[in-house]
């Protein structure tokens, strides 16, 4: 059993999808975290503002232990919540991400005198919901009592730093995890039966990109580079995985492009994995970002990534190595890098190789381990100030 076993823990967010019927990044890692923190030995309480709606109700009906407590983000009757949660389970470390659970968990975490980790996913300034002005007041004014914080990536700490008031010896990266169980490459035979199953031809190049389909996501760039790739390797095919606000605009400019043939709409899929079986690369065409969850699981698939040099995603893509980097916003140099990929069958082997070994590093046991001994250290020690941190 871990030194940390046994901590009890309490692990907060304000929703887990964008309706509460599709999962986030942010929203499936929290509950990957949960099963694995708890077959670790950590007594995790999860809590969610929000009402349960199909993702919480799944959650709750696989016997998780979430709370969803039906509440805004703006709500303050979250903060008594909180303060009875934290009495009734004994929590000894709240672990908080989201602007109301952050919020409302710190608050309540002083009060309590329990000490806590905030998460932090993203530059909020490129989320959809932007980084309203009050919410930066807040995270000033409760940063100092804050005794630790997670970035998911340099570019996120940058931004925990210089804009939500960190100081940065509170601040450590932390990469996201992948449950490696779940992402993993396959043999010829799945891949030619997943790609049958979609109705791709043996030996046609395949590009895949799971993202939300808004502005941040660059997806209108990949449809304008798709059309150049297309000319060099007529016979190539795009899936998209996702969906949001632009999906219908993006149609329209894939059937502008005469780009109809070769690009499929495929909606959001619960089972990303299949779908990444009948890749031969993974593109992430970002216009910003904190780290992509996407890139690391094409990755730990066997997928080579091409993605945008923006963010956190020269962190997780190393070019040449496990993948192709191209400046945002350049539908010209992000078809070059793909037609690199799909048409060059021993680059692609090579970056595949680089890419599973790099995937490797992110597994869900070593990012779990690692937050086990930050709650430990929270917990036991008196001033709740000082983290050792990891290399």
């Amino acid at each position: 059993m871990s030194e940390a076993a046994g901590i009890r823990v309490l692990l907060a967010s304000d929703r887990l999808g964008y309706d509460d019927a599709r999962f986030h990044g942010a929203g499936r890692l929290m509950v990957e975290w949960t099963r694995a923190l708890l077959a670790r030995g950590v007594q995790v309480t999860a809590v969610i503002l929000r009402n349960p709606g199909p993702l919480g109700e799944a959650v709750k009906g696989e016997g998780l232990p979430f709370v969803f407590l039906g509440r805004g983000t703006a709500d303050p009757r979250a903060l008594l919540d909180f303060l009875r949660i934290i009495r009734r389970e004994r929590i000894e470390v709240l672990h908080v991400q989201g602007f109301g659970a952050s919020f409302f968990g710190r608050v309540a975490a002083r009060l309590r005198d329990v000490p806590v980790l905030v998460h932090v996913h993203a530059d909020h300034h490129y989320e959809p919901k932007g980084y309203p002005r009050f919410v930066q007041v807040l995270d000033h004014a409760l940063a100092p009592g804050t005794q630790h914080v997670l970035a998911i990536s340099n570019a996120v700490a940058r931004f925990a730093v210089t804009t939500q008031g960190f100081r940065a010896d509170q601040v450590e990266v932390l990469h996201n995890p992948v449950d490696l169980g779940r992402f993993h490459p396959v043999g010829p035979a799945e891949r030619t039966g997943t790609a049958a199953r979609l109705g791709i031809a043996l030996g046609v190049p395949v590009a895949i990109c799971v993202a939300r389909f808004d502005p941040v996501k660059g997806v209108d760039v990949l449809i304008d580079a798709w059309r150049e790739v297309t000319s060099a390797l007529p016979t190539a095919s795009l899936l998209l995985l996702g969906d949001g606000p632009l999906r219908g605009t993006l149609e329209a400019r894939v059937q502008s492009l005469g780009l109809g043939a070769s690009v499929r709409f495929l909606g959001y899929q619960s089972d990303v994995e299949s779908f990444l079986h009948a890749a031969d690369v993974c593109v992430v065409p970002s216009r910003n970002g904190g780290l992509s969850l996407a890139a690391i699981e094409a990755m730990a698939s066997g997928l080579p990534v091409v993605a945008t040099r923006v963010g956190g995603l020269p962190e997780v893509v190393s070019d040449g190595e496990t993948g192709l980097l191209a400046e945002p916003e350049n539908p010209a140099a992000l078809a070059s890098a793909m037609i690199r990929v799909l048409s060059d069958s021993a680059l692609r082997s090579r970056l595949s190789q680089g890419a599973l070994c790099s995937a490797a590093a992110h597994s869900m046991d070593t990012y779990c381990a690692r937050l086990e001994t930050i709650y430990h250290q929270l917990a036991a020690r008196p001033g709740r100030r000082q983290i050792v941190k990891t290399a």
